[in-house]
Order: structure tokens, then sequence, then C-alpha cells
């Protein structure tokens, strides 16, 4: 049986292309700053979302957005760490990916309670009435499907 190569004596050409998500660890570093500070801004719709179509439309395009820059941290974080369990820069890049991830999903606990709290026959009105809202007809669906199983914003932000 061959022992497995460390990731440091592979040849570049045979490796995954970090650098095609962030250019080094240290830019990692600073997506991953700027993604927790920007949290603060998915907040501000927070009690918000049932103003209307246009609130709730921004508020998913913001959340849209957060999440693509969530996974695209995850997405880093893994090369390094899945590659060789033995490396502590990746280690501890998974583990700043993992704390943002949860912060992410904790700043964002807030929509599924809101929206069960505005009532499925208003969210369906909006449906019907503006047709950028048909693209949530199927979120609104599965939304009020899992009701039951859904805890007030407090509690799913703790979880």
């Amino acid at each position: 049986m061959t022992t497995p190569l460390p990731r440091s004596k592979v040849k570049k050409n045979q490796t995954w292309n970090a650098e095609s998500v962030f250019a080094s660890p240290e830019a990692f570093d600073m997506e991953v700053r700027s993604l927790i500070e920007s949290l603060v801004e998915i907040k501000k719709f927070q009690n918000h979302l049932g103003d209307g179509p246009d609130t709730f439309i921004e508020a998913m395009s913001a959340m849209e957005v957060l999440a693509k820059r969530a996974a695209k941290v995850q997405v880093y974080a893994t090369m390094s760490s899945a590659v060789d369990t033995s490396d502590q820069l990746g280690a501890s890049m998974n583990g700043k990916a993992m704390s943002a991830l949860a912060q992410v999903g904790a700043a964002t606990s807030f929509v599924d309670p809101e929206l069960l709290a505005i009532c499925e026959a208003a969210l369906r009105q909006w449906v019907n009435e503006d047709p950028r809202m048909k693209v949530f007809e199927a979120y609104f669906n599965d939304l009020f499907r899992k009701q039951a199983h859904v805890r007030n914003a407090e509690v799913e932000e703790l979880l």
C-alpha cells in the first residue's frame, strides 16, 4: 500500500484550483470578515418582510447574494481541509467557514417565522397580484406544508 503524498508534494496542475475561488488564504479571511460584517444589512429586513412584495423581494435578493458568498467561503475552506486533514491552515479555514455559515444561518433565521406570521392568504395574494412573486410560490407552498415544525424567530435563531 502506498502512502498518499502530502499536498505540498503534489504537482500544482493535479490539485484543485483554489486560487480561482480566492487568490490567497488572506483574501479568504478578508471575505469571511466582510461576510460577517454584512449580516447587519440582512437584519434590517427583520420585522419588515410583511411590508409588501417590494421589501420581500429586496430581502430575498440580499439573502441570495449572502448565500452565494457563504457558499464560496465554504467551498474554498473545504478544498484545503478535505484534501489533507492534517493541514492546520485548512482546518483553521474550515473552522472559520463553519462559524461564518452558522452566523449567516442565525442572521437569516427570522425569515420563515416572520412569513408564517404574515399569513398564507396574504402571501398567496402577493403571488397572484405581482408577477415577480410567482418565483416564490413553491417556497411558500413548502413553508406552509412544514409550518408545524417552524418555531418562533428567537428559537429558530438559537437552533
